[in-house]
């Protein structure tokens, strides 16, 4: 895809990164907030079979990564939400589910860049909000540094964020033989409902089609990619709920604010709830280095579409489309002075769902119209996994509540309405000039 810089001269995204930058990516956005914050309200509702709620999650993520996989190896550019569902039902249906996705990563961004200043405020006494800003301020001098620099220190705190969720993991499997890892009293529907808001744990792995156009042979990669990430942050998921709630009750993680960090304190004392706070930052931080990086692609992508305004979609003479990385950088800003974790991981979840199950709808379309290439069981795979995948988004969509389906829904009517407006302005343009 090729747009212009401020001078005015045709430039596109660099093809830098390999299958294994991309993978590595993957696991460091998926690894974060989600399992250092959620782990604990999750708790509260699938009790010792916090495993379980993490495994049904990561199916959910695994079918709507196929559907990903699919249509990524069809159309490999950025927004890929946009250019996913717009090549089975058109670009105003495209745009709606670009731009839920687009909210998506941005408010993800804010909730945890406050669950970064929680972290910092507990280590250091400062202010949650203020820490928070840093960050996002910080991220937004790495982002405009280039997209190399940006996976480089994305892949250095992806190590020390899996180091942390490691060394939980060692510690828990001593108490692995005597655990009672049954159901809670909630039964299934305690496990629905915490896999419903650990979701937000799995959020990421959408992100890497927003690296399409930077990424060496994407039809190849960018598939292997959505797989190695996801396969590879499950098996550390379930992994870190058995050590969890093998040494501290789920009742007692339930009403911890740093719920990894007790598991630590347990084991090993204060010392090492200090240790997993600080692995914690990196997590956090590294988490909202990727979101803003994938949502300031998604912008340039569909305003390289026309479907947002042009200007968006302009490059710096280092290939970073700058203008949109100042508008996220903005808006995080913005939310961040206004947010709550919690209500803004159930509205992340509400969102994004929405916006798969639009994917997943488009793999489905697309293969029933006989659009899809392989054989009789990739055809086959093509309608039933997708399908699967659109009944678990909409199961966990209910599951999550009708609030935040209403709100993802205004959101959606709020991107159509931008929409509208960019076309008749385009259109009002075209007769000026004719």
């Amino acid at each position: 895809m090729t747009t212009l810089t401020g001078t005015g001269a045709p430039r596109t995204l660099r093809r830098t990164l390999s299958l294994w930058q991309v993978s590595a990516a993957g696991v460091g956005v998926i690894l974060g907030a989600g399992v250092y914050a959620l782990i604990g309200p999750a708790a509260a509702t699938a009790g010792q079979a916090l495993w379980l709620a993490f495994l049904l999650a990561g199916v959910a993520a695994a079918l709507t990564a196929y559907s990903y996989a699919r249509l990524g190896a069809m159309r490999p550019r950025t927004s890929p939400e946009f250019q996913y569902t717009a090549l089975a039902f058109g670009t105003e249906v495209g745009f709606v589910a670009g731009w839920l996705m687009l909210v998506g990563d941005v408010a993800a961004a804010a909730s945890v860049a406050l669950g970064f200043g929680g972290y910092f405020g507990h280590l250091t006494g400062s202010s949650v909000t203020v820490a928070a800003l840093v960050l996002i301020a910080l991220t937004g001098v790495a982002l405009y540094a280039g997209v190399g620099g940006s996976v480089g220190l994305a892949i250095a705190l992806t190590a020390v964020e899996a180091l942390g969720l490691a060394f939980v993991i060692v510690l828990g499997l001593p108490a692995w033989a005597r655990a009672d890892w049954t159901m809670s009293a909630g039964g299934f529907g305690g496990v629905f409902s915490a896999a419903s808001l650990i979701f937000f744990a799995y959020l990421g792995f959408d992100e890497l089609g927003n690296l399409a156009e930077e990424m060496h042979e994407p039809e190849r990669n960018l598939p292997r990619a959505l797989f190695i990430s996801i396969l590879a942050t499950t098996l550390i998921y379930i992994a870190v709920a058995l050590s969890a709630t093998a040494i501290v009750p789920a009742a007692r993680l339930a009403t911890s604010s740093a719920p990894l960090a007790l598991v630590a304190r347990d084991v090993l004392g204060a010392g090492a709830e200090t240790a997993l706070g600080v692995m914690a930052l990196a997590a956090t931080a590294n988490t909202v280095l990727l979101l803003l990086l994938a949502g300031s692609r998604s912008i340039y992508g569909m305003a390289s579409e026309g479907v947002l305004p042009r200007t968006l979609a302009r490059l710096s003479r280092t290939q970073i489309p700058v203008t949109a990385l100042l508008v996220v950088l903005a808006v995080a800003a913005a939310l961040v002075l206004s947010g709550d974790l919690s209500a803004v991981a159930r509205l992340t979840d509400a969102v994004v769902l929405l916006s798969f199950g639009a994917v997943n709808a488009s793999l489905l379309w697309l293969a029933l119209r006989g659009r899809t290439s392989g054989g009789r069981a990739r055809r086959l795979a093509d309608v039933g996994l997708p399908a699967l995948g659109v009944l678990l988004c909409a199961g966990l969509l209910v599951e999550g509540g009708w609030r935040w389906i209403g709100a993802a829904l205004a959101l959606g009517l709020v991107g159509a309405a931008c929409r509208a407006l960019v076309s008749r302005s385009r259109v009002g343009r075209d007769h000026a000039s004719a």
